[in-house]
């Protein structure tokens, strides 16, 4: 199944008959030096507006995070395609495929196509967001460094390349034309040691990479790198607090289609007094930043997640149980924002000396030993939950009567049903508060613990027109009938 095409006919669908339409500003930019050839570099080229609709949620948007083969001789393909993912990130290198500057380029792209195989329709259709990451050394002085002001150019030329390779157009396609429609300038460039001081340079790379990528394939969307956006330098963190907004002073904000950014539960207290997750409100806040500058634009969380062990000397507590929680609480808050792609880093444990074991899966390795976690089966089990549903709202604190008790409802029109998901924060919370919902009948299902049940208005000793769930740490999934 091709989901873009899925989510484009359910897009076109509802944004004619219901008329609801999320639309990202159009811009009117200089085109760079690096895409010319008939036109000169004092026209200027007009994009139509992006149109996006919270009702086209008919595929969840929810991925994973991979790195490499992605084709179907990864020992994880096929566990990425059952677990409902519809979106899937991964890395592309630049200095992989252009080690050495020559005139012409020479491209080595084997390792692009196998990274970028699961976006083809025989090995899954996926949509794909590719993070272009890796300088080659006579572009940067060093790979995780800035490219030297002088290679702009080339760099768009690489680019240009890079998306009309995966347009799927059939002239000069990887093998099997895999779609690649969504790229990715880099991975936290707001380190202080990548491109946190430098804002400005990275708005100017803005103005050359975006018309020249628009050039290649005008149906390309560019998403502005996915930055960390904590643990800030005034916080003796290795992130710059300034870096978006010195991007914006110098008229980035015209040069990218998707804003993006990273959310760990680890650094709720920045951004939500709740003791929840905090993504939601970190979100909202980015939102903030970018209405500041007149600038409205559609939201990805290319790397969200957490761990399934606990390692001993580290005071961050993970488990199997927990883990599985902040699938559900971080998926629903990536509906509540209104994101276009929510996505899990990662889809396997990494090894080799990290620490945290963030994977939905264990590692292959040595090979045939992948197991799906505690994790992967809850995030399998949410993608089915919502798939047909739209995100309808957050209830408020009065409605829930606690701060720390979230809820959210969905509606799922194909099943005609309300479903709420609602847990108590923080994620360890023990014991359960009340959750007082004006339905008159509902199934609630634990899906951790593995578990359901029927409650009914009568429940509580009296018919209000309200029924009455007990919800703890736990996520729970209250499913009423229309």
């Amino acid at each position: 199944m091709n989901f873009r095409k899925v989510s484009c006919f359910w897009l076109a669908l509802f944004s004619v008959v219901l008329g609801i339409n999320r639309l990202a500003t159009a811009s009117t930019i200089p085109v760079s030096q690096a895409e010319q050839g008939n036109v000169s570099s004092e026209q200027a080229v007009t994009y139509l507006p992006l149109v996006f609709n919270r009702f086209a949620n008919i595929v969840p948007p929810i991925g994973v995070q991979m790195y490499s083969n992605t084709s179907t001789s990864s020992p994880y393909h096929d566990g990425i395609v059952e677990s409902g993912a519809s979106w899937l990130r991964v890395q592309i290198n630049w200095s992989s495929i252009e080690p050495t500057r020559t005139s012409p380029p020479t491209y080595l792209w084997g390792t692009a196509d196998n990274s970028l195989a699961i976006a083809r329709e025989d090995m899954g259709g996926l949509n794909v967001i590719g993070t272009i990451h890796g300088m080659p050394a006579w572009a940067a002085s060093g790979s995780d460094k800035p490219i030297y002001p002088d290679q702009y150019d080339e760099f768009a030329q690489f680019v240009v390349a890079l998306v009309e390779r995966y347009d799927a157009d059939g002239i000069n396609d990887a093998p099997g034309s895999p779609e690649v429609i969504h790229w990715e300038l880099f991975n936290e460039p707001d380190r202080f040691t990548f491109w946190g001081q430098s804002g400005e340079e990275f708005a100017n790379l803005l103005k050359v990479v975006y018309p020249a990528l628009k050039s290649a394939n005008l149906s390309a969307l560019l998403v502005f790198p996915g930055i960390a956006y904590d643990f800030f330098d005034d916080q003796n963190g290795p992130f710059t607090r300034s870096f978006l907004t010195d991007v914006l002073d110098n008229g980035g904000g015209n040069y990218f289609d998707i804003m993006n950014f990273h959310a760990y539960p680890i650094f709720y207290t920045n951004w939500t007094t709740n003791k929840g997750p905090g993504l939601l409100e970190k979100g909202e806040y980015i939102q903030n930043v970018l209405a500041n500058y007149n600038l409205t634009k559609p939201i990805v969380v290319t790397e969200t997640g957490w761990h399934s062990n606990n390692p001993s000397g580290v005071a961050i507590p993970g488990s199997p149980q927990i883990q599985a929680r902040y699938v559900i609480q971080l998926m629903t808050q990536g509906y509540a924002l209104d994101a276009k792609a929510v996505i899990w880093w990662m889809y396997y444990d990494i090894q080799g000396g990290y620490t945290y074991e963030n994977g939905l899966v264990t590692k292959d390795d040595p090979p045939g030993t992948t197991t799906p976690k505690l994790a992967y089966h809850i995030f399998k089990d949410y993608v089915e939950t919502v798939r047909t549903a739209y995100f309808v709202r957050k209830l408020s604190t009065a409605e829930t009567g606690l701060v720390e008790l979230e809820a959210y409802e969905f509606d799922d029109t194909v099943n005609e049903k309300r479903v709420f998901v609602a847990w108590l924060n923080p994620v360890t919370a023990s014991g359960t508060t009340a959750l007082r919902l004006p339905v008159a009948q509902a199934l609630v299902r634990n899906p951790i613990a593995g578990f359901q049940y029927s409650v009914v208005d009568s429940g509580d000793g009296k018919i209000d027109g309200y029924i009455t769930v007990q919800v703890g740490a736990n996520p729970l999934y209250v499913e009423v009938d229309k």
